[in-house]
This record gives C-alpha cells, structure tokens and sequence, in this order.
C-alpha cells in the first residue's frame, strides 16, 4: 500500500504541474476547449490543488497511515469515475478518451481494495 499511496502522490504532483505550468496545453489537449483569463487561474488553481494532494499522499505514506491512505485514494478515484458516470448521463455519450479514463480508475480503485483487503487478511 505504501507503493499504491507513493505511486498516486507522484501521480498528482506530476499531473499538477503539467496542469500549472500548461494550462493552456492541457485545456486543449486534455478537456478540448480554450479557457479565458478567468479559466486559466481556475486551471491554475485546480492544479495547484492536486500538487497538493500528491504531497500529502506522499507525506502519509511515508508515515505509514497506508490503510486510511489507501482508503482516501480510493475515495478520490471513485469521485472522478462518479463526474465521469454523470457526465455520460447527463451530457451524452462521451469521447473515447473519457472511456479510457473510466477503465483506468475501475482498475485503479480495484488495485487499492485488493491491496485493503490483503492488509486485512495480515491482520
């Protein structure tokens, strides 16, 4: 789990400073669309924001929290695949790269209840 926890912290640092330092690439790369002056802080911000969250993963795993961690991770996975899921609803059927995204966070929060359950068998 301290892997899992590592592995997603990199993630989002990574992902974040892609997000703060491109935004403009990553709003027409990523999300398909041109942001304003507004846009561009609210890109910023957002990514700033996962830099963060990167961090405090990282933090938490090296201090060994790795089941509240792990839970946490799945937790945040499961809300990008719930906006993804509502999106479809709501907006229609989406690009393939929102079905690609949607496989990657099953798997992923897949990995992170195995690796759970796994702790709780050592236990």
């Amino acid at each position: 789990m301290k892997i899992y926890g590592i592995i997603n912290g990199l993630f989002y640092v990574l992902y974040g400073f892609y997000g703060v330092l491109m935004p403009r690439h990553l709003a027409k790369h990523v999300t398909g669309w041109a942001p304003d002056l507004l846009g561009l802080h609210q890109i910023r911000a957002m990514w700033m924001a996962s830099i963060g969250l990167g961090i405090i993963c990282i933090m938490v795993a090296q201090r060994g929290h790795l089941a509240s961690l792990t839970k946490a991770i799945i937790f945040i996975t499961l809300c990008f695949l719930a906006g993804r899921l509502m999106a479809l609803g709501l907006d229609g059927a989406g690009p393939t790269q929102t079905y690609f995204e949607i496989g990657i966070e099953v798997i992923w929060a897949g990995i992170g209840l195995y690796l759970l359950s796994r702790a709780k068998v050592r236990t």
